[in-house]
């Protein structure tokens, strides 16, 4: 995918010291902004919180082909609230932004790249007397290629669209002779 890069950023990543730090955002119901700088980022007027989750980032490339991409992120130490979401299922399909963010050597951020966007495939938490694993699973939006969508027209649904409304309360009925017309 072509990017382009401002020239502040495009002096930065040809210097011969450069720090880099990876900035990821997790789409879930509340919306989480983690980095694992050493200390908070704040980027497109957002703060990226450092320290609270420590995390890991697996590597991707990019090869011009259709393809299900797939990335793991690894969070240790994890935060209560991030628990809380996970447990309560707000992670199912949600979107992810990693960005690759650029430092100059008096350590102010110079600019950031795209580096994956994807939806949260799974989640796996392992749990110990010291610490709380949380791993996702990612994948680019091709991994939903033959998932159908739309909405399932029942009164539960709409319930949950239009609290209240009795439109489809009686969907799930339905008569054998029925005329139309006069």
């Amino acid at each position: 995918m072509p990017r382009s890069l401002s020239a502040g950023l495009q002096t930065q990543v040809s210097a011969q010291q450069t720090k880099i730090a990876f900035l990821v955002e997790l789409n879930l119901s509340t919306v989480i902004r983690l980095t694992d700088y050493y200390r908070d980022v704040t980027y497109n007027s957002e703060s990226y919180e450092a320290g609270g989750s420590f995390l890991q980032v697996d590597s991707t490339t990019e090869t011009g082909q259709i393809e299900v991409n797939q990335i793991v992120l690894t969070f240790s130490n994890v935060t209560d609230q991030v628990l809380s979401l996970v447990n309560n299922g707000a992670f199912t399909d949600k979107k992810v932004e990693i960005y690759m963010a650029y430092f100059d050597t008096n350590e102010d951020l110079v600019g950031a790249v795209n580096y994956f966007t994807g939806n949260i495939r799974s989640v796996a938490v392992q749990e110990s007397l010291d610490q709380s694993v949380l791993t996702l699973n990612v994948a680019s939006h091709w991994a939903n290629w033959n998932l159908t969508k739309g909405r399932h027209y029942s009164d539960e649904s709409q319930q949950l669209e239009f609290t209240g409304d009795r439109g489809l309360e009686y969907a799930t009925q339905n008569r054998d002779n029925v005329r139309w017309g006069g």
